[in-house]
């Protein structure tokens, strides 16, 4: 059962010298860009990577703030980002010199980011953290937190990937619009007391980078049955909008190879009704009751 939160405005600010000091990455925000407002983490992560440098943002550069006035959201949606209380931080991901087949592993970022993402806030609150594919984080079928990945090429030519995570950790739920307070929470509010943001962080960075490490060494087939284990999309009937005005309803049955999302189709508006199973790979998922 939740606890009961204090939700009195939450004010701390974060401490960036106690951050730096606590983490135990190797590369993993040992660059740190923090601001206490700005636009949007990513957006700012994109810009830095774009622009020519005798210096170039290297592997595993963090941006970071308190507060973003432009969240953003998958399919051009906004993320809401209250003042203060919260994370809202990007992550750049750079290929490790000379590889250049980097084509098996992109399709599973978002997800090694949600697996490490969910590992990080149970370490630190012991709470039951859900994935709704691809990268939607909940408790229960509230929403705790998003993920959003997004591709750029630098001026050498190369491919970099930004990955930004916005949670809700301390901020209070009336603080959030009327329109988002039933279907969101944050870790106060369900754990029943503030947590620590600056733990969390390095946590969080250091699980990402554990993470990574396997799926590079390794590949997504370990992955696969984990994201299985705590994706609690699969097993429900959806319904996926698709490009063009697609929607089909089905039952989640599996994530493929890549990660995609394996469908067995009920109802398509695009076509005769089959049985067909369906591999989704972009797409706005919405659980059905019933």
């Amino acid at each position: 059962m939740p606890g009961t939160a204090d939700h009195s405005p939450f004010t701390d600010h974060l401490d960036i010298d106690r951050l730096r000091a606590s983490l135990r990455t190797r590369a993993f925000g040992r660059v740190l860009r923090y601001t206490p407002s700005t636009t949007s983490t990513n957006a700012d992560a994109l810009l830095a990577l774009q622009q020519p440098s005798a210096t170039p943002i290297p592997h595993g550069s963090v941006f970071l703030t308190d507060r973003q006035t432009a969240g953003r959201g998958r399919r051009g949606r906004t993320w809401h980002s209250p003042p203060q209380g919260n994370i809202y931080t990007s992550v750049v991901l750079l290929p490790a010199p000379g590889v250049t087949r980097v084509g098996p592993w992109l399709s599973w970022i978002p997800l090694f980011a949600a697996l490490a993402t969910t590992d990080a806030l149970a370490a630190a609150t012991g709470l039951p953290i859900a994935v709704k594919w691809p990268n939607d984080l909940l408790i229960d079928t509230k929403k705790i937190g998003g993920i959003l990945c997004e591709q750029t090429t630098r001026p050498d030519k190369t491919i970099a990937i930004v990955i930004g995570i916005g949670l809700n950790i301390n901020a209070p739920l009336d603080g959030f619009p009327e329109e988002l307070q039933a279907a969101t929470t944050t870790l106060a509010a369900e754990g029943g007391r503030p947590v620590d943001r600056v733990t969390l962080l390095a946590e969080l960075f250091l699980r990402l980078e554990q993470r990574l490490d396997r799926l590079l060494t390794d590949g997504p087939t370990g992955m696969i049955d984990e994201f299985t284990q705590r994706c609690s999309t699969l097993g429900k009937t959806v319904r996926v909008s698709l490009e063009q005005g697609r929607i089909v309803e089905g039952l989640a049955e599996s994530i493929g190879p890549d990660g995609c999302l394996r469908l067995r189709v009920i109802s398509d508006n695009a076509q005769p009704p089959t049985s067909s199973l369906l591999e989704v790979r972009s797409a706005e998922v919405v659980h059905l009751r019933g």
